[in-house]
């Protein structure tokens, strides 16, 4: 397959996607955001909890 072939099949095949709309892209933008929030949150209280703890331990 020559590479003129090959670009011409892409761009016949990037016709056929349907792309998301500006307001999906948003929305799955804040999704990512605001998951991504509440896992740091998890990870920073899971963190504490165990940091405290080996404080605890290791004081005695």
């Amino acid at each position: 397959m020559s590479p003129f072939q090959f670009l011409k099949e892409v761009r016949e095949e990037l016709q056929r996607v349907t792309w998301p709309s500006k307001e999906e892209v948003i929305e799955a933008t804040i999704a990512v955001i605001v998951f991504c929030a509440v896992i740091a949150a998890y990870f920073w209280v899971i963190d504490t909890v165990l940091t405290a703890a080996l404080e605890v331990i290791l004081a005695k």
